[in-house]
């Protein structure tokens, strides 16, 4: 891992390692938040197939319950790859 700068200013008053710090915490929360987006859409992609899954396979035996159960994983999963990549917004904001 690399080290702060020496602490130094020069005649404008620039801090080279408030800088640092800023720039650290910057790299670090946007790791983090693609990190997150990619887990959101894994999970949403499972649900997707899932659901998909579970559709074709109660229209091939005739079977509603599973059908049914399958469409709301399936809508479900495609509500969550949209919201994380904010093509809709989140729940809470629509009451």
């Amino acid at each position: 891992m690399a080290s702060p700068p020496a602490e130094s200013t020069d005649e404008t008053g620039f801090d080279e390692q408030a800088l640092y710090r800023v720039v650290r915490s910057a790299v670090e929360d946007a790791i983090l938040g693609v990190l997150g987006t990619l887990l959101l859409l894994g999970i949403a992609a499972f649900f997707v197939w899932l659901g998909g899954a579970m559709v074709v396979s109660a229209a091939e035996a005739g079977l509603t319950a599973g059908l049914g159960f399958g469409i709301v994983f399936l809508l479900f999963g495609l509500y969550l790859g949209a919201t994380t990549l904010d093509l809709v917004p989140p729940l809470g904001e629509w009451f």
